[in-house]
């Protein structure tokens, strides 16, 4: 029996399995084929199917759980019914034998009251006749008593023995009737153990009699319930016969819809693959034309930031100062401008240039660092000596970037843009001298 159940419970086990795995592949969000799409249907329909036989071997087992615990229940009343049977039957013999007993004893007093009795009856009638033979006498007058008597001590000795005798007959008639009185109250004792011994056996009988039957149904209820179990067991393995039957079908499409999903999902892949590699390959185009392009850009922005930067030199051989700025702020001349917040004017002997500060100033001609110093009007200055006559200088600067006496050639880097001295904001001031005399610088450079 416990085989069977074990066996019961490890096809439920499989089946649960099943279930769950077929849950796993029909889950949804799967993208079935024509084939596997019917398979999958296929799936559904024994999972539904599967999980009807599992509550049915489920309420199978329960049941056969319960008549089980029934059965055993029964076997156990039994067996405690079939001990007490034996201990009763034992009482019930033990009574008996009790019972026989005082029979026994019962029939010895009511033999020994009837012989008292009897003894007692025959001494009774013994001792009456004595008496009539003796009370016959008064009869006669004490004279002819005398005369009948031998001589005068016989009449004594007759008289004396008269009474002798009635005085022994009636200790022995009262002795009688005290072993009759003990014969009857033993008689009557010995009826009433009987009595007693009776109602002890028709007692116990009668108990054994109840218990015999209670045994009789229990015992009927056992083969009872074993009939109902093995009715249930019957069931129970006819469900899990159903249900291996199941997992066979399960088992079968699960085998095919996977080769099939398999089959599907190498399909897709292989698709997938090819359109990552078409992907790949248009983003790899499209990256190698983006860079190509950034390429262009930054070399277009490159070459005009270089063309920005390279001084342009006029056909004097004269090269703009600034080369990444154009921004004239202030022109060679008279004019007007104000100075923290205070309104000035002069004539302005030179060319302002605005740009930030650290942008690149370069000489606008070949020729030797005269000087590299500072004063508080146009703060750190640079001038070259260009011969013939001519000096520029680069005032306001941020830093140097050459050192007096050094050879300078045209577009070459003096210093850095800044707003040393009297300044209102970064900017270049430029001038030119032309043998000791200020001249215009737009003269000879230009932007």
């Amino acid at each position: 029996m416990k085989v069977r159940k074990k066996t019961g419970s490890n096809l439920l086990a499989g089946l649960i399995s099943a279930v769950l795995c077929l849950a796993l592949i029909c889950a949804p969000g799967l993208t079935l084929n024509a084939g596997s799409a019917k398979t999958s249907r296929q799936l559904t329909e024994a999972r539904k199917k599967a999980e009807q036989i599992r509550k049915q071997l489920a309420d199978a087992q329960a049941d056969l759980k319960k008549l089980e615990a029934d059965a055993a229940k029964k076997s156990s009343d039994y067996a405690w019914l079939v001990d007490r049977t034996k201990e009763q039957q034992e009482a019930y013999l033990e009574a008996m034998a009790r019972k026989n007993n005082a029979m026994i004893i019962m029939e010895q007093t009511t033999s020994d009251y009837e012989a008292a009795v009897q003894e007692f009856e025959e001494q009774k009638q013994a001792y009456g006749e004595r008496l009539a033979l003796m009370y016959q006498l008064p009869d006669q007058s004490i004279f002819e008593a005398l005369i009948s008597s031998a001589n005068l001590q016989s009449y004594f000795t007759t008289n004396r023995l008269i009474r002798i005798i009635s005085d022994t007959d009636e200790l022995m008639l009262a002795r009688l009737q005290e072993a009759e009185a003990y014969a009857s109250e033993m008689k009557e004792a010995a009826e009433a153990s009987y009595e007693d011994m009776q109602k002890l056996v028709a007692d116990a009988d009668k108990l054994l009699a109840e218990i015999k039957n209670n045994r009789d149904l229990s015992a009927a209820e056992l083969k009872q319930a074993k009939t109902a179990l093995s009715a249930a067991e019957e069931e129970s393995l006819a469900w899990a016969a159903e249900m291996k039957s199941i997992e066979d079908d399960v088992a079968s499409l699960q085998k095919k819809y996977k080769k099939e999903l398999a089959a599907e999902e190498a399909k897709r892949k292989a698709e997938e693959e090819a359109k990552r590699k078409a992907a790949e390959e248009a983003r790899r185009k499209a990256a190698q034309e983006a860079e190509q392009k950034k390429k262009a850009e930054e070399k277009k922005e490159a070459e005009a930031k270089k063309k920005q930067e390279r001084p342009a030199k006029n056909k004097s051989g004269w090269t703009w100062p600034v080369p990444s700025s154009r921004n004239i702020t202030s022109r060679y001349g008279y004019r007007t401008y104000y100075l923290k917040g205070k309104k000035m004017s002069g004539f302005h002997y030179g060319l302002d240039i605005a740009a930030p500060t650290g942008t690149k100033i370069v000489a606008i001609k070949g020729g030797v660092v005269l000087a590299c110093s500072r004063n508080k009007i146009s703060g750190k200055y640079v001038s070259v000596d260009h011969g013939d006559g001519y000096v520029s200088s680069y005032r306001h600067l941020s830093r140097y970037a050459v050192k007096p006496g050094q050879s300078v050639s045209a577009g070459q880097v003096v210093g850095y843009m800044g707003s040393t001295g009297r300044s209102t904001g970064p900017h270049l001031h430029l001038d030119i001298k032309v043998n000791g005399k200020f001249v215009n610088p737009l003269k000879y450079v230009s932007p």
